[in-house]
């Protein structure tokens, strides 16, 4: 039976190799299909590649999505479709719906409106699940989109194998969901638009296809559940964020270090909230046990770029309307020797935690003086992203300790102002803390790893 390959997102390369050696292994080559990457693999491969836009879409993104619909063209009755899906591919495949593109009257008006709509998602401090049911509404390829067409051609089965890069491994939000059904309602998806102040800050075309343009509005709503194209969808997540805090954990016992563990809970909310939480629970651990300790966590918190009168509501129109790189200009304009805001979620929770450690008199039950700074000096934090890469930096985090805050005040930089400025990455870089890896070929959310050195 041919079979055809649509490997997708930061882990693409790698995933399509994998399945390219599995079908060789049975005697089965490729008829067709498509690799869609963040970046160009050193190894080649024998499906056509196309590198997208990440964290935002744009014409590389644009000519993805129209290469996927080229693939699909090749697909013939009867022949079977293995999508393989990893983190990153809602932004490195995403084109407008042929619904949003008929509002905004052309394609590359309608990307650019895509493109500052995720901008304006991440700046609220959105969740990706929050971000991807708004996204899966609008993409071409979103909510289900990519089985349908597949299904349109006569496809066999789909096989859908994903590497999961959001809580809770929903295949509707993993990449947007190309194969899967939109579990929400029209009601749920307004209501979390209005949640995060968006009915004041998005483009009137936007409006109308999310339905926010009045009780006339007629919103776009992807492929039903019941659609029979979903009945030929197999699908099943291979790996995701709790593998790579286990691998973290199997590697610290094969060091020799005892006592690991693994938090049941993941890591969601506010970066600089989870990043001071990590450094109390760090030092009490350093104040209770004597012995060396590793504690793991993982997940993917937010960080909110947004002032609170900015998306609070409707009656901040002009504010919320301003796209982030439109305030940044701004913010130039205004401070020609400033710096503009750099960091990512890992490099925001690496500086809160590195500030709670510089101070841990304020958290321990302890005096100010020797033993209080020798128990924070026990401690190292590592948080990394695991695709390499943190925000839209060339960092995948940071390591930092007691230390860390001093070496920015050193440099001359005062790293409270760094953390509410949201220029964690020059604080980070000043004290030699950053952490770069480079791309890691793939993405399963975000790592936290504590140690506490014996005392």
């Amino acid at each position: 039976m041919p079979v055809h390959v649509f490997a997708l997102g930061k882990a693409a390369p790698d995933m399509a190799h994998g399945a390219l050696d599995a079908l060789e292994a049975a005697g089965i080559s490729p008829a067709g299909g498509l690799i869609v990457a963040a970046h160009r693999p050193e190894t080649a491969s024998p499906l056509p590649l196309r590198v997208g836009d990440h964290p935002l879409p744009d014409i590389g993104s644009l000519a993805a999505a129209d290469a996927i619909a080229s693939a699909i063209a090749q697909v013939d009755a009867g022949d079977d479709a293995l999508v393989l899906v990893s983190g990153g591919t809602t932004a490195l495949c995403a084109a407008p719906c042929a619904e949003l593109v008929s509002l905004v009257g052309h394609p590359a008006d309608a990307q650019r409106l895509l493109a500052r709509t995720m901008d304006d998602m991440l700046a609220r401090g959105m969740a990706i699940h929050e971000m991807n049911a708004i996204r899966r509404r609008l993409l071409r390829w979103g909510g289900g989109r990519l089985a349908t067409a597949l299904a349109a051609r006569g496809v066999g089965q789909v096989q859908v194998f994903a590497i999961s890069d959001v809580i809770g491994d929903d295949p509707a939000v993993i990449g947007s969901g190309p194969c899967s059904a939109d579990p929400l309602l029209p009601d749920d998806v307004l209501a979390l638009c209005d949640a995060h102040g968006l009915r004041g800050a998005l483009d009137a075309p936007l409006l109308r296809a999310l339905g926010l343009a009045g009780s006339g509005a007629q919103a776009i709503t992807p492929p039903a559940p019941s659609h029979p194209a979903f009945e030929r969808v197999a699908f099943r997540v291979i790996a995701g964020n709790r593998e790579a805090c286990d691998a973290a954990a199997d590697a610290a016992r094969r060091e020799g270090i005892a006592d690991v563990f693994v938090a049941d809970e993941p890591l969601q909310g506010e970066a600089e909230s989870v990043g001071g939480a990590i450094a109390r629970v760090a030092l009490r651990q350093a104040l209770s046990h004597d012995g060396e300790t590793l504690l793991v966590w993982g997940g993917e918190p937010t960080v909110t770029m947004l002032a609170d009168d900015d998306a609070s509501s409707e009656e901040s129109d002009t504010a919320s309307a301003l796209a982030p790189w439109m305030r940044a200009v701004s913010a130039t304009l205004a401070h020609a020797d400033a710096e503009p805001p750099l960091g990512g979620r890992m490099q925001v929770l690496a500086l809160a935690a590195a500030l709670t450690l510089d101070a841990p008199e304020s958290v321990l039950p302890i005096e100010p003086g020797p033993m209080a700074r020798a128990l924070a000096s026990r401690i190292t934090i590592l948080a990394g992203s695991t695709d390499g890469r943190d925000g839209p930096t060339d960092a995948s985090g940071a390591v930092v300790d007691a230390l860390t805050a001093a070496l920015i005040r050193r440099e001359g930089r005062p790293p409270e102002q760094d953390l509410q400025s949201h220029r964690s990455y020059h604080a980070l870089d000043a004290a030699g803390a950053l952490l770069r890896t480079g791309p890691s070929g793939t993405n399963v959310m975000d790592v936290v790893l504590v140690h506490v050195r014996a005392g």
